[in-house]
């Protein structure tokens, strides 16, 4: 993968793959599908660890040898979120290649079996009775279901089916009613469509309760998988908050002034990304997106929000005056260019947005739902009436990831994502919250805060509670103790003659307030006259965050894989410059407990026994009853010489094992024997299978960490 998984991704990872083997396995032996529940919630990357397990199927893992000639096909309610997907397998898995991910289309589409090592991709809406995909003739001779029905026939030992239930559309209930029946077809089958039940059904989807729905009344044998919200809300791949922000009180006409500030809050952000990205001297800058939902359109209209004002007064506003290709739109009864104010505006699919790094406004309606994650999108303002709170609350859904995939603990304004509604109110914002949980089974782990454009006092209605924020010290500086412009501070020339004495604010009775971990509340302790209270708190916070310092991620939990994290550890000191030499030196330090390893197996005469037993092996084959019982197991022939592919593929199983980090190839470069290609990789494959020599090499990662620290 060309991303670092979280612990909890990796864990997800690796129980799917030995659930989806032995699933396998089990049905390829009785016949009986098997149906794999994954069920995580919004924000959990779903989608990264689904392509993650392609991977490891395709090419193996320390669990599962490779199976390069497995076959997937991919399911959805909805072509946009077919091409999201694709899209994130082509980005982010570095070891499938676009040739392999194939949208199924019904112009082109016609075959008797599908191909080995593909990813297919397939939307219940070509699956209707009326498709072509569905029909024969017109020169097509093999319907989809014959295509499927063929290949669970043929290579049923091979065949994986993902079901995408995770982004479920909430509006269209009937619509939603027709994808399920269509998806329960391939987990029951269908003897109308001649087709029987998948051989293995991988669900993945935001709550239990949307899979459970599915597989009711099913025969399959089920297995879980699940990712919990805490595990994604403890990962910093989510947004602290969800900051909402509506009138108090009913006036016409507050559309533009809650734009303004909008715009605002959008320029605070784009101005706070662009100073950290310089500060933590990143590759590429954070362009937060600025996401306008505009009204439709009635007559010729495009819409019935003055498009042109809005982009004047977001200009003047923020002082950008925008290009060609930075304000785009994804109006879908316009797919072509459009005028605003005098702006040639393009039209631009919602599954493009995130990765195109010169889009700054996004002007939409209505298909930002599905199909759409964007993590740049941190500001956003809904033109849209309050009977649109439900979808409001799938739009949110998609906008709470973080852009670096972590918590900015040097700058909270980039840890909250605002949504700004002139046609709201404090009850219709209670509904977007109460949406949301009706949504995902309460488990989004975001907190949704409600704030009065005129009175900005937040009062917080959380959609999940959050764990209890941490204690805090005696003296201990938060980001909550920064003056404000109303707050009194303390002057370095005239310090008041006793400290101030801090009252905290009471909230109305049964207004629900919400203490969020991020921003915890000021412990209020007994003030001592000391000298070194006389300070400026803002003044040291300021100083503290302008360093810029790159920071390391020192995780509470209990590290599993030492190897693993040092060498994560040495690539940051290496890439920041602080030791430039600090992953060669764990390289040659591996590299030498490996080469005195094989020295000790030869002198002790251990090694050539050793090596015919990596070379050699026995073909061993299981008999079984007509109801799948295995009767008796017995080897077939003599031993047999593995071939270079044979070795290879444990090499790969062994550098995965010393985590990916190329020390197999290093071992080479150094003890290549032109002779012997294969010797090098001999060696390293049995030092990682001796327990004790990586035992030894995990101790030697702790000490060698803790000596960093």
């Amino acid at each position: 993968m060309k991303v670092n998984l979280f612990d909890f991704q990796q864990k997800a990872v690796t129980d799917l793959r030995i659930k989806s083997a032995d699933a396998v396995r089990s049905y390829n032996m009785t016949k009986v599908p098997q149906v794999i529940s994954f069920t995580a919630p919004t924000g959990a990357g779903k989608t990264i660890v689904m392509a993650s397990l392609i991977e490891s199927v395709f090419f193996g893992d320390e669990n599962v040898f490779e199976q390069p000639e497995a076959i997937f096909i991919w399911l959805s309610d909805s072509p946009q979120l077919n091409e999201q997907s694709r899209m994130k397998l082509i980005l982010k898995a570095d070891r499938i290649n676009i040739s392999q991910c194939v949208t199924v289309a019904d112009e082109s589409f016609d075959k008797p079996l599908f191909d080995d090592g593909h990813i297919y991709f397939l939307n219940t809406q070509k699956l209707s009775k009326t498709s072509n995909l569905t029909q024969q003739g017109d020169g097509r001779t093999y319907t989809i279901w014959q295509t499927i029905a063929n290949t669970v026939r043929e290579k049923s030992d091979r065949l994986y089916f993902i079901i995408d239930e995770a982004h479920r559309g909430m509006n269209d209930k009937n619509a939603a009613s027709k994808a399920t029946t269509i998806m329960q077809k391939f987990i029951k089958g269908s003897p109308e469509d001649h087709i029987p039940p998948m051989p293995v059904v991988i669900g993945m989807s935001a709550t239990p309760a949307r899979f459970n729905n599915l597989v009711k009344g099913t025969t399959s044998t089920i297995h879980k998988t699940v990712i919990t919200a805490q595990e994604v809300r403890s990962s910093g791949l989510l947004k602290d908050r969800i900051i909402i922000t509506y009138p108090e009180e009913s006036t016409m006409n507050k559309d533009m002034a809650i734009l303004q500030a909008a715009a605002d809050n959008w320029k605070e952000k784009w101005d706070h990304w662009s100073k950290y990205c310089t500060d933590q001297s990143l590759n590429e800058q954070v362009n937060p997106v600025f996401v306008i939902q505009v009204l439709n359109g009635t007559g010729e209209d495009i819409s019935d929000t003055d498009l042109d004002d809005c982009l004047r007064k977001i200009e003047e506003r923020t002082g950008f005056q925008f290009s060609e290709g930075e304000v785009v739109h994804t109006f879908g009864t316009s797919s072509s260019d459009i005028k605003i104010n005098n702006l040639t505006v393009p039209y631009i699919e919602p599954s493009s947005i995130s990765e195109n790094k010169r889009i700054k406004v996004v002007f939409f309606k209505e298909n930002l739902s599905t199909g759409w994650d964007c993590p740049r999108a941190e500001t956003m303002m809904s033109f849209r009436r309050a009977v649109d709170s439900t979808y409001i609350a799938q739009l949110l859904g998609r906008m709470i990831r973080t852009p670096l995939q972590c918590h900015i603990d040097s700058d909270e304004v980039l840890n909250d994502v605002h949504l700004y509604l002139p046609y709201f109110d404090r009850e219709t914002v209670n509904d977007i919250a109460d949406a949301l949980q009706n949504a995902e089974g309460g488990n989004i782990p975001t907190d949704v805060e409600g704030e009065s454009a005129e009175k900005p006092q937040r009062r917080t209605y959380t959609a999940n509670p959050t764990r209890n924020p941490p204690p805090r010290t005696i003296g201990q500086i938060s980001i909550s103790d920064i003056p404000t412009e109303d707050s009194p501070t303390h002057s370095p020339e005239k310090s008041p003659e006793k400290p101030p004495v801090h009252t905290p604010s009471h909230p109305p009775v049964n207004t629900p307030v919400h203490v969020s971990d991020s921003a915890p509340p000021v412990v209020h302790e007994p003030v001592i006259e000391t000298p070194e209270d006389d300070f400026d708190r803002a003044e040291v916070m300021r100083f503290i965050n302008n360093l810029g310092i790159p920071s390391y991620e020192i995780r509470t939990v209990r590290i599993q894989n030492y190897l693993t994290s040092l060498l994560k550890l040495v690539h940051l000191l290496t890439q920041i410059g602080l030791d430039t030499n600090a992953v060669n030196d764990v390289h040659n330090d591996i590299i030498q407990k490996i080469h005195d390893y094989i020295d000790t197996l030869k002198n002790n005469g251990d090694y050539d026994d050793l090596v015919m037993k990596v070379k050699q092996f026995k073909l061993q084959s299981k008999a079984f009853d007509p109801f799948g019982r295995s009767v008796e197991s017995y080897f077939t022939g003599n031993l047999s010489i593995s071939t270079d592919t044979d070795i290879d593929r444990q090499l790969r199983l062994c550098e995965n094992k010393l985590s990916d980090d190329g020390i197999g190839f290093s071992y080479g470069k150094k003890y290549i024997d032109v002779n012997d290609p294969n010797a090098y990789k001999i060696d390293v494959i049995l030092y990682v299978h001796d327990p004790e020599c990586m035992n030894k090499l995990q101790e030697y990662a702790k000490i060698q960490k803790l000596k960093v620290f």
